[in-house]
């Protein structure tokens, strides 16, 4: 069996024959800055799939601001801000890996047709899909970055401004949202239509306590927008798979996820969700991914605590192996490489059956 047969066993709600694994955060690369360099460093490879066999391979396209200047947008912003495909501002930290600060081009915004005007991204046209048709020649699965409604819908506004909006001026909430939705609807559907296999959508609305938005909120704002971008995709193309990261203590809105369509949840974060729990109440619906900390098992365990990790959680989905093994989110700058290398051959070694789950 070839491993996307094996995820598509699993997707198709049945047991695949090994746990899937990747070192990856869905579609997005696993390793930040710095332990990527490590990477480099020490194996000299390029591509940490391929050094390390994982199961999953990912290729994303590409987009752009629409409009002319994204710094126009703003009101003064530090020297060395970047600006992504919706003109949000990006500025690094004095840590190396890190992001201190955005700036919402909307946080100005006092009217719908401002919201409005903003310029859409734009898909970049000319796609070389041959990187995707190769790993699919080979049997490899394709995860492919589907976009968002949620996270985007507050970078552009700012939080404070975008959370006042859905309880006092709804009509600003809405023109928001739409434009999202649109993008996101554009994104995931040119997707599709290249061959992306899973199409992995970044949402995070919790936090270790709880959820930064009221679930009533979510349901009411979020949730209609995730069904209606998933039913668009399926009735296309039926065949594809919807990955969710979601951070953060989301235990309110899980069926709500599983009711909307989504295939797969990521992270169930270990620091504030428990993953036995959560398989056991919603494993049969929805793929519930199995995580290793990056905020405390990667960076502070030893290399024997990660393969522990690794261990425990397969032997909690040991009777039907309904999980992916995933970083809980990108392996930060100070984990110990040796940790790395201890979960990609903890996971390899479960899946060759040369060690047992416990």
């Amino acid at each position: 069996m070839q491993p996307i047969d094996n995820l598509r066993c699993l997707l198709e709600g049945g047991g695949p024959e090994w746990i899937p694994f990747s070192l990856d955060v869905g579609a997005m690369p696993g390793f930040t800055g710095p332990v990527g360099q490590t990477f480099q460093n020490v194996t000299g490879a390029d591509d940490p799939a391929e050094y390390f066999h994982t199961d999953i391979r990912s290729f994303s396209l590409k987009t752009r601001f629409g409009g002319e200047d994204p710094a126009s947008l703003q009101g003064p912003v530090p020297p060395g801000t970047t600006f992504d495909e919706w003109g949000i501002g990006h500025l690094a930290s004095g840590t190396e890996g890190t992001v201190d600060k955005t700036f919402s081009p909307l946080a100005r915004a006092t009217t719908v047709e401002e919201i409005e005007s903003l310029p859409s991204p734009l898909i970049e046209s000319r796609v070389d899909a041959s990187p995707l048709e190769r790993y699919h020649a080979r049997g490899y699965p394709v995860f492919g970055y589907g976009g968002s409604v949620y996270e985007w819908s507050w970078w552009l506004r700012g939080m404070e401004n975008f959370m006042l909006d859905l309880v006092s001026n709804p009509a600003m909430a809405e023109a928001l949202i739409r434009k999202v939705e649109a993008h996101t609807t554009r994104l995931a559907l040119a997707s599709a239509r290249i061959g992306i296999d899973v199409l992995c959508m970044y949402d995070d609305a919790g936090m270790q306590r709880g959820m930064q938005i009221s679930p009533d909120l979510w349901r009411r704002y979020v949730k209609p927008v995730w069904r209606r971008v998933i039913e668009a995709v399926r009735g296309e193309a039926p065949h594809v798979k919807f990955f969710l990261h979601n951070c953060g203590k989301i235990d309110a809105i899980i069926p709500d996820v599983i009711d909307v369509g989504f295939d797969v949840l990521h992270p169930v974060q270990p620091e504030c969700m428990d993953f036995e729990s959560v398989y056991r109440q919603y494993g049969r619906d929805i793929v519930v991914t199995a995580t290793i900390s990056a905020q405390r098992v990667f960076p502070f365990g030893s290399p024997e605590d990660v393969r522990r990790e690794v261990r425990r959680l397969a032997g909690i989905v040991a009777a039907d192996r309904r999980c992916i093994l995933l970083p809980s989110n990108m392996i930060q700058p100070e984990t110990p490489w040796q940790n790395v290398v201890a979960f990609a051959e903890e996971a390899r070694a479960l899946r060759d059956g040369t060690t047992e789950p416990r």
